[in-house]
């Protein structure tokens, strides 16, 4: 074969296969997420679809070159980026904390971006002191952040497309979740879900308005009975108002409330950073609903998306354990090994 055979060879496989491969990839992620789009995994396979059609650009915009298609993906990766999103989850976190009362839950943000400057500033020391231990320790906590990170992109992403994906969908009746009281008045965090599912009840022509909660410790009355009262004074009808008064958790929130609704589609109703995870616990306890989310502060919803990745990483953490470790643990232990 000649040389100028063998580099036309070169490069049409370069192009076609990674083509090939991003069609495969893609129909399969359309295919996955139209037959059920209440899935954590469509989640990873969307993001890993768009990272491998943008490499494909890369490689077709570089007349061949996957190199360059690779060099494409490292400046959207860049530190840079890394350093912006640092630098704004602490400012977020600082904003937070002045608004909102102390908790481990409200400093999510603030924490996140200083671990992310920690990491990031720790690599001078780490490579003057010259210790290979330490600098295989390094590489495993920047290969666990990046394992974090690309999860993250991949939770935020789709839990932003989740919402147009249900948007339109057939629904015979709303579920309002709760979210506490102020004695026996509805915040307005509160207030705002509630407003959002008599929306929904109108826009989907659904046939009945569920107010989910129980009463908490502090609270003079059951959730979901101030939740009908607030209802029915700001229009709803009182003949499609049903109050759930038991539950006291987002999951009794649905196993009480779809028992009383019976079959049927139906409409999920919570604050926008906590949609998707609704979705998804509906999916798991069999429970025919998608789930929307009513508008939150601006301010609050960096932290609010935080609190709900890491629950999202509990309620999978055996199989995240297993993830992490392969992905974080042998290319340093291989490091240490060879260098010693």
């Amino acid at each position: 074969m000649s040389d100028s055979s063998l580099t036309l060879l070169v490069t049409v496989l370069a192009v076609v296969l990674p083509v090939v491969l991003a069609v495969v990839v893609t129909v399969f992620t359309v295919r996955r997420i139209r037959r059920d789009p209440r899935r954590l995994g469509n989640a990873y396979w969307l993001l890993a679809t768009t990272l491998l059609l943008g490499w494909v650009l890369g490689v077709a915009g570089s007349g061949g070159n996957p190199v360059f298609g690779a060099l494409g993906l490292v400046v959207v990766l860049s530190p840079l980026i890394t350093v912006v999103f640092a630098v704004f989850c602490v400012l977020n976190g600082a904003v937070m904390l002045r608004r909102e009362r102390f908790s481990l839950g409200n400093s999510l943000s603030l924490l996140t971006g200083l671990a992310i400057i920690g990491l990031l500033v720790a690599v001078w020391p780490v490579l003057a002191l010259h210790s290979l231990v330490l600098r295989a320790l390094w590489l495993a906590c920047l290969l666990a952040a990046a394992f974090l990170a690309f999860q993250f992109a991949a939770f935020l992403g789709y839990a932003r497309l989740y919402r147009w994906l249900v948007r339109d969908r057939p629904a015979d009746w709303v579920v309002v979740l709760g979210s506490g009281l102020h004695g026996s008045e509805v915040p307005p965090l509160l207030a705002t879900r509630i407003a959002t599912g008599m929306d929904e009840l109108a826009r989907r022509g659904a046939g009945r308005l569920v107010l989910s909660g129980g009463k908490g410790d502090d609270e003079r009355l059951a959730e979901g009975e101030a939740m009908a009262r607030w209802a029915a004074a700001h229009g709803a009808d009182p003949a499609v108002l049903t109050a759930e008064t038991d539950s006291r958790t987002t999951e009794e929130n649905l196993r009480f409330s779809s028992a009383l609704v019976g079959d049927g589609p139906g409409v999920i109703v919570t604050s926008n950073y906590h949609a998707f995870r609704a979705a998804l616990l509906a999916r798991r306890l069999g429970v025919d609903a998608q789930a929307v989310g009513a508008p939150t502060a601006g301010y609050y919803w960096p932290s609010a998306v935080l609190r709900e990745f890491v629950a999202v990483l509990r309620e999978y953490r055996v199989a995240n354990a297993v993830l992490l470790a392969l992905v974080a643990v042998p290319v340093p232990l291989v490091l240490v090994l060879v260098g010693s």
